[in-house]
């Protein structure tokens, strides 16, 4: 393909095709709106695909679509150009609709950071981060890549409906049960990885693939035998992904649709307080499980010990930033650097017993420590907080099942990121925590001003 490209007939012929193509679905965009929302939807999705979990898709072209690509230090500038256009060029199709679907945004952000200020100092924080991080040229780019995907989320959280957002989030995760029919990626130990490239990742979303589905099958019994055969597909993924916590989160999962059935028959502040036990003895069983019961996890759950490697550099790392900027921290993108070899802050952190050199904190919330401090950790908990007890309040008073996929969205977010990374970045949990947050604001508003 790249030889042909190199032949300027060739070239030039795509380039046309591509700008017949671009000015049709314009115009089409253009005169039906219906049709401009569909191709919306779209676009969406391959964006929140692309960037699924924490690391993203590993198949082609989604390696190529990924945001990353403008900070990974080894990206060639064509990669970035013709991302740029080909999101560009996404953006402009769109343009008809997005005239009007844009209108008042300014005044909707201002009661979203006005509902979640905690959430908005972390923004101002995670953007002045590069004024104090020792590569400030990545940050700078990273930056700037999080802020593209947190503009496409605000968008979403603006204008799709709960049950607009269910639909989104349960095509996605389907998709990747289904690619496993084509492939599997079994890894050379025989877990499955499917696309996603690692067993962790690739069974939480099995994981949360199954719950939604679960979900699915009993709220629309016309479509029960496709959920059942996605159901199906992602348990099987499930046991072959090997992961010991992915099964447990998968319990948690499921089970939480029918406790949040019965919180909301309850007062708002017996609901939150109910959620929050809940949370604490679904994070106190897990690592009791993964930490401790070891027949359980070596003969039960068919996992290794790897949570105790976790421990063992957990403290290393923690340690490394209180000795520098601990306070504001190393900038985004600014403490795992191996490429800067003996200058890499996080140089030196290695787990004793086995020689393992930790790519990423495997903690979303150490992460976060890592790269915004204290200041952006404790800002962090304060709005995950905050979204908790808007949550509750908005499935005390909305339409279920859909009013619980707040509340679901952030048990997943928290469940995920205890053992592993991606918390903030270019991914989904950091996407449907900002749509979360969003969300949860307009709704309050839509509430208290209904007209």
């Amino acid at each position: 393909m790249k030889d042909i490209l190199r032949v300027p007939m060739f070239a030039l012929m795509l380039l046309c095709l591509t700008l017949i193509v671009f000015v049709t679905i314009y115009i089409l965009a253009a005169r039906h709106p219906k049709l401009g929302a569909t191709l919306e939807k779209i676009f969406v999705g391959i964006l929140f695909f692309t960037i699924t979990g924490g690391s993203g898709i590993i198949a082609m072209p989604f390696t190529k679509l990924h945001p990353n690509v403008f900070y990974n230090v080894e990206t060639t500038p064509p990669t970035m150009i013709a991302q740029i256009a080909i999101y560009g060029g996404m953006i402009l199709m769109l343009f008809p609709r997005l005239t009007k679907t844009t209108q008042k945004t300014v005044s909707m952000c201002i009661k979203w950071i006005a509902g979640d200020i905690f959430l908005g100092l972390f923004l101002l924080i995670m953007t002045l981060s590069g004024l104090w991080s020792q590569t400030p040229e990545i940050t700078f780019r990273a930056i700037g890549a999080i802020w593209g995907i947190t503009l496409v989320s605000i968008y979403v959280g603006k204008v799709y409906s709960w049950l607009e957002i269910y639909g989104l989030l349960r095509w996605l995760t389907g998709l990747l049960a289904l690619w496993l029919l084509v492939k599997t990626n079994a890894a050379p130990d025989g877990c499955w990885t499917g696309v996603l490239g690692h067993k962790n990742p690739f069974s939480f979303q099995m994981a949360n693939t199954a719950s939604l589905w679960i979900l699915y099958a009993f709220k629309d019994r016309k479509y029960r035998y496709l959920s059942l055969f996605i159901i199906l597909i992602a348990l099987v993924g499930l046991q072959k992904g090997c992961s010991g916590a992915s099964r447990i989160l998968t319990v948690v999962l499921i089970s939480l649709w029918s406790y949040l059935a019965l919180l909301k028959k309850l007062p708002v502040k017996w609901a939150f307080l109910c959620f929050i036990l809940f949370l604490v003895g679904s994070v106190g069983i897990s690592i009791l499980v993964l930490n401790n019961l070891e027949a359980i996890i070596v003969d039960g759950l068919k996992k290794d010990m790897t949570l105790t490697g976790r421990t063992e550099f957990w403290p290393l790392i923690i340690e490394r930033i209180n000795q520098n900027n601990p306070i504001f921290g190393y900038g985004i993108k600014g403490f795992w650097q191996w490429w800067r070899r003996s200058e890499n802050p996080a140089y030196g952190i290695v787990v004793a017993k086995t020689g393992f050199v930790p790519p990423h904190s495997h903690n979303g919330f150490i992460d976060i420590l890592c790269e915004l401090g204290w200041a952006g950790l404790l800002l962090f908990i304060g709005s995950f907080f905050n979204n908790i007890f808007r949550g509750i309040k908005y499935l005390v008073k909305g339409s279920f099942p859909e009013s619980g996929l707040p509340l679901y969205l952030l048990t997943f977010i928290l469940m995920t990121n205890l053992t592993e990374s991606g918390l903030l970045g270019v991914g989904t949990y950091w996407s449907w925590y900002v749509v979360l947050s969003v969300k949860l604001s307009l709704d309050r508003t839509a509430k208290e001003n209904p007209h």
